[in-house]
């Protein structure tokens, strides 16, 4: 009898024990897809940062692009400037 009632009271902390895991478990399991969620979010942000910044990028590579084109334009004439006060002063 005493050996029937030690077998049940570990029963019962196994059926304790296995609802108490149970429990844990489906808490874990809202807590990951919580974290899921939020990971879904970082990525959306992640993507916007990224597509914003190779927006920026390009703006800025075209700028660039323009500005040098014009330092270009600027050098150009100033050398043919140069030259052509060079050639007026040799021909006086």
């Amino acid at each position: 009898m005493k050996l029937l009632q030690s077998l049940e009271a570990k029963i019962a902390k196994l059926v304790k024990l296995a609802n108490d895991l149970k429990s844990e478990n489906e808490r874990l399991q809202k807590d990951l897809s919580g974290r899921e969620d939020e990971i879904k979010k970082l990525k959306k942000q992640v993507e916007m940062l990224e597509s914003s910044m190779l927006s920026e990028n390009n703006r800025m590579q075209e700028q660039l692009t323009k500005e040098k084109e014009l330092t270009k334009t600027v050098v150009d004439d100033l050398i043919k400037n140069i030259d052509a006060i060079i050639e007026s002063e040799n021909q006086q």
